[in-house]
């Protein structure tokens, strides 16, 4: 008998994924939960909370943001099993998620570290996720007023694009500065903006 026709894509989290946005929003689901996407692009915030070491620490990996394009299927996100603290650290570098198909096929996304600005108890992803996809970063989504240009890059379609290059440049060195000189910006941004 043959199966019915899905009208959307149910994506199944393997042992340790944490789903922590969907599509720009806050939501959440937990390891063995699914999640019902619509058709289309897909970007998810996710990480892997897993027991590390014999005293069975509870730990999290960095925030990944996940892209995949997935209409009318069933798919699975995973992550490797990690056991210590060094393969979290290797996953945390590599990003070895695996998204498959019901027949176990690798289906093709793209993967990114979200990165956070200092130490934080809570996160805003809504607002980080955002942040993220103006920035061009490789797994962003344009959002409205967005366009790409023929490097595949994201612009705000209402900037003068020297204006938008200028922006990228300093968000680059701001990223690449040591929390010293990241200081020092920031304190003389502020200054000049007063």
């Amino acid at each position: 008998m043959p199966l019915p026709a899905l009208a959307e894509v149910q994506l199944t989290l393997g042992a340790c994924v944490n789903v922590q946005a969907v599509q720009g929003s806050e939501q959440t689901a937990s390891s063995g939960q699914s999640l019902t996407l619509a058709d289309g692009t897909q970007q998810l915030v996710v990480e892997c909370t897993t027991e590390i070491g014999r005293e069975e620490v509870l730990e999290s990996s960095d925030a990944f943001v996940v892209r995949f394009e997935a209409a009318d299927t069933a798919l699975a996100l995973s992550a490797p099993e990690i056991e210590s603290r060094n393969q979290m650290d290797a996953f945390n570098q590599q990003g070895n998620w695996q998204l498959t198909d019901r027949q176990g096929r690798e289906v093709a996304f793209t993967a990114d570290v979200l990165e956070k600005e200092g130490f934080q108890l809570v996160r805003d992803y809504a607002r980080e996720l955002a942040a993220y996809n103006r920035s061009g970063a490789k797994a962003a989504v344009a959002a409205p007023g967005l366009i790409t240009n023929q490097d595949g890059l994201l612009l705000d379609s209402h900037v003068d694009p020297d204006q938008e290059m200028v922006s990228r440049m300093l968000r680059y060195w701001y990223l690449k500065a040591d929390e010293q000189t990241r200081k020092e910006w920031d304190s003389w941004v502020d200054s000049s903006n007063q």
